[in-house]
C-alpha cells in the first residue's frame, strides 16, 4: 500500500469513529433525557402522595360522591406510585431501591396523616381553610438520596458510582430502622 491508499484509509476511519462517537453522545442525550422525564415523573407521584391528607381535608362534604371522588384519587395516586416503582425497578435497581426507601418512609407518616384529615370535620367556609393544618414528612435523607441515586444514574460514569449510592442507601436504611 502506498501513502495516498494508507493517507485514504485513515481519512475512512476517523471520519466513522467521529460518525460512531457522535451518533453514541446523541443516544446517550436522548435516553438521558427519558431517563430524568421518568425519575421526575416518578418524584411528582412522591409528592402527590404526600399532598393526600392535604385532599382529604379539603374534601367538599361527608357525603358517599365525595369519598367516591376522593377514594378514586388516592388508588390513581397508588396506581401511579406502583407503576414508576415498577419502571425504576427495570430500569435501575439502584434507584427503584432508593425510591423505595423513600416510599417506605413517606408511607409511615401518611397514614397517620390521613387518619387525622378523615377525622377532621368539612371545611365549612373560606375562613377555615388557611393554615387548617401542616403535614410535617420527615423523610429528607431519602429524598436527598434517591435524588442522589437519580442524578448518578444519569451520568456517564454511573456504573462506576453505583457501589457508593448502594453503601449510602445502606446505611441509610440501618440508621432509620435502628
Amino acid at each position: 500500500m502506498n501513502t495516498t491508499q494508507v493517507i485514504t484509509l485513515l481519512t475512512g476511519l476517523v471520519t466513522a469513529l467521529v460518525a460512531l462517537l457522535g451518533y453514541w453522545v446523541s443516544q446517550h442525550q436522548k435516553r438521558r433525557e427519558r431517563r430524568a422525564d421518568v425519575f421526575a415523573s416518578a418524584l411528582e407521584a412522591i409528592r402527590e402522595y404526600e399532598q393526600t391528607p392535604y385532599l382529604i381535608r379539603r374534601r367538599e362534604g361527608p357525603d358517599a360522591a365525595t369519598r367516591a371522588r376522593i377514594s378514586e384519587r388516592l388508588s390513581a395516586s397508588a396506581a401511579r406510585r406502583r407503576y414508576h416503582e415498577a419502571v425504576l425497578t427495570l430500569d435501575s435497581p439502584i434507584v427503584a431501591a432508593s425510591y423505595r426507601a423513600l416510599l417506605v418512609r413517606t408511607r409511615r407518616q401518611v397514614g397517620p396523616y390521613r387518619s387525622d384529615a378523615w377525622k377532621s370535620p368539612v371545611i365549612a367556609s373560606d375562613e377555615e381553610f388557611p393554615g387548617s393544618a401542616y403535614y410535617a414528612y420527615d423523610n429528607g435523607p431519602e429524598w436527598d438520596l434517591c435524588l442522589l441515586a437519580m442524578r448518578r444514574e444519569l451520568s456517564v460514569f454511573a456504573a462506576v458510582r453505583r457501589r457508593d449510592t448502594r453503601r449510602r442507601l445502606e446505611a441509610l436504611i440501618a440508621s432509620r430502622s435502628a
